[in-house]
């Protein structure tokens, strides 16, 4: 832009708010004073070497003098303002810009300033405006790119008769049995569910049924000849493929802050001609208002438990009420370690499920159980989806849990599907849940008991779409997740997406690619545990060396004296970041190392678990006392008076 238009536009800004200024700021004995110090002010600034902060104070100065010259109509201060020190100061503003910031100081932006933020020039500088303006031009292009109707992100979609069959029931119904039924007769299709373990558990039962099944998940593929159905975790949906048949499973699933939007974007946009959904009651308005939006229709199936739940009268008392067949609930894997360790020690054989534990790990353990080799489960929330355990009571040790913000009580819809697992058609005809202590009885009890509230949220994923807006990815996430939809959508969570991005940012001139909006979201939407140090150095390093060779560097076992079965959990977290990023970056994958790696691994954290776990039991660290079962302290009550 010509600096002449520019300092045009400061000369009109400048005078409009001296003449709005009902007040002087600048007396008359002291003004002769104030600007000599302005001028000065200015003879010292450099442009490219003067901050924001000395700059803006500049504004503020010369808005203070501009009010009094105008006000008292000074002739020659005017003049001096508009010929001296103007120019002076969008000199400066100028220079505190990047090549391509200053580009966009155009007629454009100097319209939008006056239109929306009039005399804003006066007190703030162009560095600190044009990014104001910047995210309002995004935040259009946003607008213009994304369907105010998320429906019409699948157009097309919309011109094909598709027909839904909603499978509505709590856990252990045999809703997502019916659904399966019905998908063993499909020339093509497909099976969405939120856990590789469900994905396994249908890949194995179709082709075990005669009816040849692909397995499609973050960490693997296995392909069968003559295919008829794909069985998949949701995420690894295809959005191309036409399909007679499909299942989408735990479709409650669809409020998930972190994952929800897999569902949604699955309800809205799978080509299928017959798509069947399984949910819990609480799902039933909101799928029911996402199926409308499409224009599709419906049929409803509900079904009933086929086993009876109860709810004990009297507390559960650890270890003295430990019987065969329980499922004992706490919410943390060093909790579980800890109960477990206790279990040991009195004789009792457990196993062990937690998030933290590889796919197969937990099925391993779930086997050990089903087949009576362990009495006992001890388990997280882990439980409440993907495995089949004949489990005749759940017990709840704790009612609270941290939920990675703060430590809260369990919700209803958490309690209904842990207690739901107890029971099994066929092995037991009742279910038992129980709870440790007299006050989490009764709140469980009251929760177990009480109707599922509705889901009132359906969760937005970010639109790739646009990925071509000329901006940085953080900030158009950022801007795209503050445009608040209608209701009731609400935006998926990018926390750990950002964080990732902050941390390739770090080392931006290292990747290549990194300029690339498509490649690097590709990159930080990579999912990987961002607590573990070690898996994100290996995701950082990937990053950094991903396209210096057809292939990506095999992650390496360090073991640690004192690692226990975390270095090895931490490993199996690399082995799967080593896939999913090679998948993502179309590099070549050494398939047979990985099985052979995965397998080693596995082994090396059952045999962890099949002994020693006495070692886990939370013990005083002064004098080697047993600790209540769920204490989050670990020192006992006489060591702590003592210190």
């Amino acid at each position: 832009m010509q600096k002449k238009k520019l300092n045009q536009f400061y000369i009109e800004e400048y005078e409009r708010a001296g003449r709005k200024k009902s007040k002087n700021s600048v007396r008359d004995s002291v003004l002769q004073s104030r600007v000599k110090n302005l001028q000065r002010a200015f003879r010292r600034a450099r442009p490219y070497q003067t901050n924001s902060q000395v700059l803006e104070d500049l504004h503020r100065q010369l808005k203070n003098v501009a009010a009094y010259a105008y006000r008292k109509n000074r002739r020659e201060l005017i003049e001096q303002i508009n010929t001296e020190m103007i120019p002076k100061l969008t000199a400066l503003d100028l220079g505190l810009l990047l090549e391509e910031q200053r580009e966009g100081i155009n007629g454009e932006f100097l319209a939008w300033l006056r239109r929306t933020m009039p005399e804003a020039v006066c007190s703030e500088t162009l560095f600190t405006l044009y990014p104001k303006f910047r995210r309002y031009k995004v935040r259009n292009r946003i607008l213009e790119l994304v369907p105010a109707r998320p429906e019409m992100e699948f157009a097309e979609v919309r011109e094909l008769r598709r027909h839904f069959i909603f499978h509505i029931g709590p856990t252990n119904s045999g809703k997502t049995f019916q659904a399966l039924e019905r998908l063993k007769e499909a020339a093509c299709g497909v099976y969405l569910g939120p856990l590789r373990l469900l994905a396994l558990e249908v890949y194995e039962r179709m082709n075990e049924m005669g009816v040849p099944c692909t397995m499609r998940t973050g960490q693997e593929c296995i392909e069968e000849e003559n295919s008829r159905v794909t069985a998949s975790t949701i995420e690894m949906a295809d959005f191309d493929e036409n399909y007679d048949i499909a299942v989408i499973d735990e479709a409650q699933l669809v409020a998930d802050t972190d994952r929800g939007h897999s569902w949604t974007k699955a309800v809205l946009g799978l080509r299928a001609e017959e798509i069947h959904i399984c949910m819990s009651p609480a799902a039933e308005q909101v799928i029911c208002h996402l199926v409308g939006l499409c224009g599709d229709d419906y049929e409803v199936r509900r079904y009933e438990r086929k086993t009876e739940l109860i709810c004990e009268d009297r507390p559960f008392v650890f270890p003295d009420d430990v019987r065969e067949g329980d499922a004992l609930i706490a919410f943390s894997k060093k909790s579980v370690l800890d109960v477990a360790g206790r279990l040991e020690e009195a004789g009792v054989s457990s196993s062990v499920i937690y998030g933290s534990l590889p796919p197969e790990i937990r099925r391993r353990q779930t086997r050990l159980f089903n087949r009576g080799k362990t009495k006992v489960a001890v388990a997280t929330d882990a439980i409440g989806m993907g495995l089949n355990l004949p489990v005749r009571r759940i017990v709840f040790l704790q009612a609270d849990k941290f939920d990675g913000t703060s430590r809260r009580p369990l919700r209803t819809p958490e309690i209904k599907q842990i207690a739901g697992r107890a029971g099994r058609y066929g092995i037991y005809d009742k279910g038992y849940v129980s709870a440790m202590g007299e006050q989490e009885l009764e709140y469980i009890r009251e929760r177990f008991e009480a109707p599922e509230e509705p889901l009132t949220q359906v969760n937005l994923g970010f639109p790739q779409v646009l990925l071509d807006i000329n901006a940085p990815l953080d900030e158009l996430m950022k801007i795209w997740y503050s445009v608040t939809p209608s209701e009731p959508f609400v935006k998926e969570n990018i926390d750990e997406a950002l964080y990732l991005y902050e941390q390739a940012k770090k080392c931006r001139n290292m990747i290549d690619g990194f300029e690339n909006k498509h490649l690097l979201y590709r990159m930080i939407t990579c999912p990987i545990d961002i607590k573990d140090r070690k898996v994100v150095a290996l995701w950082l390093n990937y990053c950094k060396t991903w396209s210096a060779d057809v292939s990506l560097e095999r992650p390496v076992l360090r073991r640690e004296k004192k690692g226990g079965i975390l270095q090895y959990e931490t490993y199996y977290k690399q082995l799967d970041l080593y896939y999913q990023f090679s998948h993502r970056m179309q590099k070549e994958i050494d398939e047979e190392w990985l099985a052979a790696e995965r397998e080693k691994t596995e082994m090396q954290i059952m045999n962890y678990l099949a002994k020693g776990k006495q070692n886990y039991i939370a013990r005083c660290r002064y004098c080697g006392k047993l600790l209540p079962l769920g204490s989050p302290f670990q020192v006992c009550d006489r060591c702590y008076e003592r210190k």
